[in-house]
């Protein structure tokens, strides 16, 4: 058996030749002190008797060769199929020891997935401790909304202020800016439906409540709040003037004042207790917008006035727009938007175009039937005596001077002088001038009074100047001729003073403004030229 170790793989030490070959040294130091315990004789004789044992061992060896060459053909199977074996696993150790490094990478990638997945178990566990918190955090959005649609502002900006003292403690958090921006979008819808309560009818403590709840939101500076305000009460008093229904210019105009006199009013009385660090400050700090947007509006009153009022075809009417102005002015007035000067051009020029109108009315009137009139003369006679009477009157009225303080004049004012009556282009005419003064007494500005003695002056004049040139133009037979003529008598001796005292009743010495001698003109004229002919 040791023969045989050289043979094998000899890298690994042999416990069994280990013990055989310290056997084999015991015995030797053993057999060596014996030998040389022998004496000469023995000595001599000791190599024929080691030939004899090594003999007798050798045949001792062939007949157990002999007896177990089974065994020993078996041992060498197996020692065969034993180095197979270690080669075989030899290599799978080999490649064991290659894939290990392998094993490692991947021993070290699971350790650190499984520290990672116990990490976020350890988060969820801890998610899941905190869930009812977290879920009303997340949660602020849709309530800070429910508050906004309830009205609850107050509640709505503590949630804000709440959102924000988190942002600024954990902004870096996805979550947490996720939950900014919600409440970000809540809250730019909460400052529109504020400012949509501005544009409303509102009182004076819910415009408090609502400014304090812009000034929280932070969603404007000062100055540009201030704007916003103004804008929306801007767009609120438009709507109530969009809203009026111009159809009629009387009920228009009139609502119309209403709604300055009103809101206006409110508006600036609202502005100066909500921002009262200006009250005192008139163009302060913000730079006079409350002045800026107050003249704005009433230019755009003034606007609308000059518009409509020539839409305003009655002088009752037109008397009662003025009052209902003048009144709004005079409340205005108390906030300093007294703008009651700036009425007396737009009055005056529509004042001036209604009664100019009616004047060329009856002008145009008189023209019309004096081409389609059939001369008559069986009432002329009759009104020659009424006709010099009553030119008696009407020179004497014409001389009192006194308006309606002379009771004459009164009197000769008060009804048409039938001599007018009998030549019916001269008492339509008439009347229309009469219509005319109706129009102007409602609302008869004392500067007015030179340009409508000037209009109702060149409308007698006008007449006159159609009469004459009729009695030029037109061939009548003498009856037909007596009856003109008297209608030129009545029109210089009659209709002219009678005109002028009525006149006289709407403006205190106003008949000293009707030239009588120009408006009789024409007819003389007429006459003057006739007779040379």
């Amino acid at each position: 058996m040791a023969a045989i170790a050289p043979n094998g793989l000899g890298a690994a030490p042999d416990p069994l030749a280990a013990s055989g070959d310290q056997r084999l040294a015991e015995e030797s130091a053993a057999y060596f002190s014996e030998l040389l315990s022998y004496p000469l004789e023995r000595l001599a004789k000791e190599p024929e008797l080691l030939r004899a044992d090594q003999e007798q061992l050798r045949r001792q060896l062939q007949d157990t060769a002999v007896g177990h060459y089974r065994s020993f053909v078996g041992a060498t199977r197996c020692l065969a199929d034993l180095r197979s074996q270690l080669a075989a696993a030899t290599g799978h150790l080999d490649a064991l020891a290659a894939d290990l490094p392998k094993l490692q990478a991947a021993c070290d990638a699971f350790r650190q997935d499984a520290a990672a997945i116990a990490g976020r178990r350890a988060d969820n566990r801890q998610l899941y401790s905190t869930h009812p918190t977290v879920l009303e955090i997340l949660e602020v959005p849709q309530l800070m909304d429910t508050c906004c649609r309830s009205g609850n502002f107050d509640e709505a900006l503590d949630l804000r202020a709440f959102v924000n003292k988190v942002a600024v403690m954990h902004g870096d958090l996805a979550v947490v800016q996720r939950l900014v921006a919600e409440v970000e979008g809540v809250s730019a819808d909460m400052l529109e439906q504020l400012l949509q309560r501005l544009q409303g009818a509102i009182q004076l403590p819910e415009c408090l409540r609502v400014i304090g709840y812009l000034r929280r939101l932070a969603a404007f500076p000062e100055p540009e709040l201030r704007r916003a305000f103004l804008q929306r009460r801007e767009a609120w008093i438009a709507g109530l003037v969009a809203d009026l229904d111009d159809a009629s210019a009387y009920e228009f105009l009139k609502r119309l004042t209403d709604v300055y006199r009103l809101h206006l009013f409110d508006v600036v009385m609202q502005y100066r207790a909500i921002f009262s660090d200006d009250a005192d400050q008139g163009k302060g700090r913000d730079g006079g917008i409350l002045y800026a947007w107050a003249e704005r509006r009433i230019a755009a009153y003034l606007e609308a006035m000059r518009l409509h009022l020539p839409r305003v075809s009655e002088g009752g009417s037109l008397a009662s727009v003025l009052d209902h102005t003048m009144y709004c002015g005079a409340s205005l007035g108390r906030v300093g938007l007294d703008f009651r000067p700036l009425l007396a051009p737009l009055f005056e020029s529509a004042v001036l175009a209604l009664y100019g109108q009616a004047v060329a009315s009856a002008t145009d009137s008189f023209g019309g039937l004096l081409e389609a009139h059939k001369w008559s003369t069986g009432s002329s006679l009759a009104a020659r005596s009424r006709q010099a009477a009553e030119t008696a009157a009407a020179a004497a009225a014409a001389a009192g001077g006194g308006g309606s303080g002379d009771a004459s004049a009164s009197s000769a004012a008060a009804t048409l002088p039938q001599s007018l009556v009998e030549h019916a282009p001269l008492a339509v005419y008439a009347n229309g001038l009469l219509a005319a003064f109706n129009e102007l007494r409602h609302c008869a500005p004392l500067s007015l009074q030179a340009a409508t003695a000037a209009k109702l002056q060149e409308s007698l004049v006008a007449v006159a100047a159609a009469l004459a040139h009729y009695g030029l133009t037109r061939a009548l037979s003498e009856q037909e001729q007596a009856a003109f003529d008297a209608c030129c008598k009545a029109h210089t001796a009659t209709l002219t003073p009678y005109i002028a005292s009525c006149f006289e009743r709407i403006y205190a010495g106003g008949a000293a403004l009707v030239d009588q001698r120009a408006v009789a003109q024409p007819i003389a004229d007429m006459a003057a030229q006739r007779d040379g002919s």
